[in-house]
């Protein structure tokens, strides 16, 4: 029988979904189940669709881009969001947050399934074609009319599909039951060991990494053979082992006199022991357990820098005067920028930014590919004079998860400053309070201010200015000079095509730059946003692209380098149900010519 993707997915991220969406949208368990089990339905159903009609290459495009308005695209909707929405009790909005959640996980899932079994397009049709038998008679007619499925099951079938709505609530409830039962067990044995570490601890001050790395053992082997009875209760010793090594490690840092490398070493001693405490879990459940090896290198890490930190090493006089010192500082750099918007689908529109060297570009751009997909680009460009570091990292890859979630959501980072923007001052009210939890107290986060379009234009001017300034004629990029030209927001006046004169020093210095790189061939593009009839707009748009080439062919650009072309408002950059995102999207673009802009 081919496997189930449903229940692949129930197994692989029914708890994580059901953890996000309880602590995410305020559901209880067993709406959140329900609703989970309809999400995962629908989306198996509409790739067994896709792949019907679109064919398995449309399938494995959209598994590679975790692209879930393409797996909605072209279906009927409205009675399934209904559906749903009463499933969770949950307002129309929150209601599609929290699909686009569900979907964006189970894409995730069966892409990872599909690289690591290397099933290609013939496996993975043959396994959408199995999954008809594992869908028939389980669920309301809605789901096979949003999935686009034919109808497999009468209206006496609701019944199958609660139960099996309530199968993950089950299986929460019964472990839960289990870890109770032995709760006490684990509790005992864990305390047995850590007497034995106070003792041990206070006669070790000279090893106390390999002691450390004894008495963590024994905690975990203890744990382990807790597990060994009843694989149900692992989440119990995994918590009990956890706090035992703790307050083993506790007592043992206070005796800290080792370098550094001996408590590295004994780090990853523990992380290895921790790592082998169950070999084969027997759940999903069970899969939390590399989190000991976490807890553990975390409180031994912390306790090592403290430790290190009470020993006085010398430090030579400083021969630089404090003013001097101050002035090299990263108080003196740009702060480090990072934008981005998504559509009414969660979909990403638009990401870029400046930071200060490629190990935070490479953070930065990791975060945003493992919530938008791993072929996501992001143009971020690095510039020394700009900041290395983001208070906010750590928390940075879920922080951007919630603004998926949050369709026509758009957020603007500078610094340890976090401005986030939608439609609904409700939902980004509720978005903020995430963003604080995850970001910690470094990062302050705030709703955007109401659109001040002079104060911006002004910005965007002198943010191009002085990277155009930065910019050497003997040794100009183009892909430099093109940066600078999209940092200026070029505000023409409603209706018009006319230059504003801010921009014109902005074009002046770069038509000195362009001129200097003979190779270089322009691409000039108009857009504006959604209001208004579309055909006037791509008039307008290439009108104002047109304005904008000629003032530089007048400041001696070589007109046959320059193209100019106006889309309207097909490509989007941010919302358009805000006023700052309508702003943003009436802008001109540069680009190599052939790069698309």
């Amino acid at each position: 029988m081919t496997l189930s993707l449903l229940q692949h997915l129930r197994e692989t991220q029914g708890a994580g979904l059901v953890s996000e969406t309880t602590q995410h949208f305020g559901l209880g368990i067993d709406k959140a189940t329900g609703f989970i089990n309809a999400a995962l339905a629908l989306v198996v159903g509409r790739l067994v669709n896709l792949n019907q009609t679109q064919g398995t290459s449309k399938v494995l495009e959209i598994l590679d881009k975790q692209d879930t308005a393409a797996l909605w695209q072209d279906t009927d909707f409205s009675e399934a969001h209904k559906e749903l929405t009463s499933l969770g009790g949950l307002d129309d909005a929150t209601s599609l947050q929290a699909l686009n959640l569900v979907a964006d996980r189970s894409l995730k899932a069966i892409h990872s399934l599909e690289q690591t079994a290397s099933l290609g397009k013939e496996g993975m049709s043959e396994l959408l074609d199995g999954q008809a038998e594992h869908l028939q008679g389980h669920f309301p007619d809605w789901i096979y009319a949003a999935a686009g499925l034919p109808a497999l099951i009468g209206a006496a079938a609701y019944n199958t599909v609660k139960e099996s709505v309530a199968s993950l609530g089950s299986i929460l409830r019964q472990a839960g039951d289990a870890i109770a039962d032995t709760a006490s067990e684990v509790a005992q044995k864990a305390s047995e060991v850590t007497s034995t570490a106070v003792d041990t601890a206070s006669e070790a001050a000279s090893s106390v990494a390999d002691k450390a790395s004894e008495v963590t053992a024994s905690v975990v082997e203890g744990a382990s053979n807790i597990a060994a009875k009843t694989s149900d209760a692992t989440v119990a010793a995994v918590a009990a082992t956890g706090a035992a090594a703790a307050s083993a490690a506790h007592l043992a840092g206070d005796a800290v006199h080792k370098t550094a490398a001996a408590a590295g070493d004994t780090v990853a001693k523990v992380g290895t022991v921790a790592s082998q405490a169950v070999k084969e879990p027997a759940s999903f459940f069970l899969r939390a357990l590399p989190w000991v090896a976490v807890i553990i290198l975390i409180i031994l890490g912390l306790l090592f820098w403290k430790g290190c930190q009470q020993q006085t090493v010398p430090v030579a006089a400083s021969t630089t005067p404090a003013s001097a010192v101050a002035s090299t500082t990263s108080a003196t750099l740009v702060p480090a920028t990072l934008s981005l918007h998504t559509g009414a689908h969660g979909e990403l529109l638009n990401c870029q930014g400046t930071v200060g060297n490629a190990d935070l570009q490479k953070n930065f751009i990791e975060a945003v590919q493992a919530q938008f997909g791993p072929a996501t680009k992001c143009d971020l460009k690095i510039d020394s004079t700009y900041a290395t570091s983001f208070a906010g990292l750590a928390g940075l890859s879920e922080a951007l998860g919630a603004i998926k979630a949050s369709p026509n959501t758009s957020l603007e980072l500078s610094g340890d400053n976090v401005v986030v923007n939608g439609p609904d001052q409700t939902e980004i009210a509720k978005l903020i309070d995430r963003l604080k939890a995850l970001f910690g107290t470094g990062v302050t986060v705030t709703a955007a201010a109401p659109l001040d379009a002079a104060t911006a234009v002004s910005n965007s001017v002198k943010a191009a200015t002085d990277a155009l300034s930065s910019i050497k004629a003997t040794d100009a990029k183009a892909e430099d000079v093109i940066h600078a030209l999209n940092l200026q927001v070029i505000n023409f006046p409603t209706g018009g095509a006319a230059l504003p004169a801010e921009n014109k020093a902005v074009l002046d210095q770069a038509a000195t730059l362009i001129k200097a790189i003979p190779s270089l061939k322009l691409e000039i593009t108009g857009h504006t946003d959604s209001t208004g009839d579309e055909k006037a707009n791509v008039a307008l748009s290439e009108q104002r692209a047109k304005s904008v080439a000629a003032y530089l062919v007048s400041k001696g650009v070589n007109g046959s380098a320059l193209t100019a072309k106006g889309l309207g408002s097909s490509k989007p950059i941010a919302d358009n149900a805000t006023e700052q995102g309508k702003f943003q999207n009436r802008r001109i673009s540069f680009a190599l010519v052939g790069a698309g802009s």
